[in-house]
């Protein structure tokens, strides 16, 4: 299972790459690509030369020249499933071109590296999950002191309400402080068991003197701003902005075309938006401890190259690298300051 930030960086690989693609597919070689030596024996015995859907493909054209692209060149292709909430959810727009609007993107659901813990409550919803699993979950408050006597069971939870997940696994009764913050919306009719949507990590936070800022935050700054009229983000992390005084957020955008026309209100909008998660801001502002959120641009495909650099550092399956919500690493800092092109 893989997210679906991969999915779209799999597809620009493709645009990128067509006329090879097409090369190969007609003659039936494998091209010389790097790092498959150990492996392109085997690959080669597979795989045919077709001429007549070398020229179905050739046609049709590259991803990015058509809307529904995928429809076209697999026909039969019903459903993608990837994990496609939270800060993945940004790039929904493009993948929703890309497949056009017949094909249904589909949450692989809710879980962790300890045990899987719910599914979708509608297949159509990838934001909405009900808790189905043969594992014990428990909550705790997000404010709440991690004690016996402060672990609440489903039935204690109340809609609108945030917890982290405490799950113990079947596998030898290990339990587990889950880092992630969920928000009870009510409860599933057929089973009793909490519905809820998927509201950050915990552990990924700004923290400035006065106050906090969580993922959630960030998600509802960048979904604030991000309209044609100023700029269509496709990706995003954010820092703190140390460059002059007083430090503040900022933010690199990855984005799907040009910025729009409204694109010098972004600053302030992101503002705006920041003060709605916490007055506190505000008044930061008014007393000059902060400044107007920084948005930078980065050039087009560095999302899909942090992730390839991280996996080759990390000796990591590239499907499975995140980008940080929040980016405290100063070596990862540097490396994506390097690739702005352009600061609001």
């Amino acid at each position: 299972m893989t997210f679906l930030t991969f999915f779209v960086d799999l597809i620009h690989h493709i645009q990128e790459h067509w006329g090879m693609l097409v090369h190969s597919v007609r003659d039936g070689r494998i091209p010389e690509i790097e790092h498959i030596d150990h492996v392109r024996t085997y690959l080669q015995v597979n795989f045919r030369a077709n001429p007549q859907r070398a020229e179905e493909l050739q046609n049709i054209g590259p991803p990015l020249t058509c809307s529904a692209w995928a429809q076209r060149v697999w026909p039969n292709l019903e459903t993608l499933v990837c994990i496609c909430s939270g800060t993945f959810a940004t790039v929904m727009p493009k993948a929703r071109s890309i497949l056009g609007q017949n094909v249904l993107i589909q949450n692989a659901g809710y879980g962790c590296t300890e045990c899987i813990m719910g599914r979708t409550l509608n297949v159509d919803d990838t934001e909405t999950f009900v808790f189905e699993t043969g594992d014990v979950i428990e909550f705790l408050g997000i404010s709440e002191a991690l004690v016996h006597d402060n672990i609440l069971q489903a039935w204690h939870l109340q809609p609108g309400k945030c917890y982290q997940p405490v799950a113990t696994t079947e596998d030898g009764l290990w339990r587990y402080l889950i880092d992630d913050i969920i928000q009870v919306t009510g409860f599933d009719p057929r089973s009793g068991s909490p519905v809820f949507k998927y509201y950050g990590r915990k552990n990924l936070a700004i923290r400035l003197p006065y106050a906090a800022i969580t993922e959630a935050h960030l998600i509802s700054v960048v979904r604030a701003i991000d309209t044609e009229d100023i700029v269509k983000v496709q990706e995003f992390t954010a820092i703190v902005d140390r460059r002059e005084l007083p430090q503040t957020v900022g933010f690199f955008f990855e984005t799907t075309g040009d910025t729009g026309r409204l694109a010098k209100f972004g600053r302030q909008n992101a503002f705006e938006a920041l003060v709605a998660t916490n007055e506190e801001h505000q008044r930061a502002f008014d007393t000059g401890r902060l400044r107007l959120p920084t948005i930078r641009i980065v050039r087009r495909g560095t999302f899909a190259e942090y992730r390839l650099w991280r996996a080759e550092s990390m000796k990591a399956g590239i499907g499975q690298i995140k980008v940080p919500v929040a980016m405290s690493n100063e070596d990862q800092q540097e490396w994506i300051t390097e690739r702005v092109v352009m600061e609001l």
